[in-house]
């Protein structure tokens, strides 16, 4: 919010400036541009501004959404691989279960930290590899086990797919195409009605300041939301968070249910 109130500020000051110093023109002292070509030259400026404006906003929306929506898709990976591993041998499944624990909590700490300055963790990297290290050491004694195993991995690799859908989120920005149109239409927005229009009395520069303000407000909001894990309205490590409560919660049903039985492999 303080950056929104900064840029709102900041442009109610240019709209302030550029009034004094256009609005002392002869045509804007005289009025004498006529109500066509007044009506022509808003209509014409204004569209191209709310063109750029809408699409900046809809695609940065977007790209926030999206990101967002790829953390519950892994976490939701994750929760499964934390749950198919009940069916490993008794002395891989607290192995499997804690290194997953361990990764979560790494995505939620360090790598939450350092996808703010645009990178993944490596000791996040190397955490989800130990899971899988895990797992393939698994020696599966009965078809329970096996079929455990193949589900485990199979999470596994969606883990690894949705965690580089994330932080190729990382990279996620508004084209340069569009921020320069918006940065145009930001100056003829502000600089066009004290050339061709009011001049600087009180009353217009006050109306100026208001447009300016309104103008920077809606630029702001494309600024705040640049970059889904970076900006000032950043994705929260909820999803991850989310994930570690439904460990516990499996737990604690593994805890209440009875140990499924042995069964071997059958005799070839």
């Amino acid at each position: 919010m303080l950056t929104v109130a900064v840029a709102a500020l900041s442009g109610a000051a240019l709209a302030l400036v550029l009034g004094l110093v256009l609005g002392r023109t002869r045509r804007a002292r005289e009025g004498s541009t006529t109500p066509q070509a007044l009506s022509f030259a808003g209509a014409a400026i204004l569209g191209f501004f709310a063109l750029f404006l809408g699409f900046s906003i809809a695609g940065t929306w977007q790209q926030w959404n999206s990101a967002r929506q790829h953390t519950y898709e892994e976490s939701r990976a994750l929760a499964e691989a934390y749950w198919t591993a009940g069916g490993l041998p008794a002395a891989d499944r607290p192995v499997v279960r804690e290194r997953l624990r361990t990764y979560t909590g790494l995505v939620i700490g360090d790598e939450w930290t350092t996808m703010r300055h645009g990178t993944g963790s490596r000791p996040a990297w190397q955490a989800v590899d130990q899971v899988r290290a895990a797992v393939d050491r698994s020696v599966a004694r009965s078809q329970v086990e096996a079929s455990a195993r193949t589900d485990v991995l199979r999470s596994l690799s969606e883990v690894n797919a949705k965690r580089n859908t994330r932080l190729s989120d990382l990279r996620a920005s508004v084209p340069v195409l569009a921020i320069g149109g918006l940065q145009v239409g930001v100056v003829f927005v502000l600089a066009t009605p004290s050339v061709i229009g009011p001049n600087s009395n009180l009353r217009n520069l006050v109306l100026m300041c208001f447009v300016g303000a309104s103008v920077a407000f809606g630029v702001s909001m494309v600024a705040v939301m640049g970059g889904p894990f970076s900006g000032a309205v950043r994705i929260q490590p909820t999803a991850f968070q989310l994930a570690l409560e439904r460990y516990d919660q499996i737990d604690t049903e593994s805890d209440a249910s009875a140990v499924p039985p042995y069964r071997p492999w059958p005799a070839d």
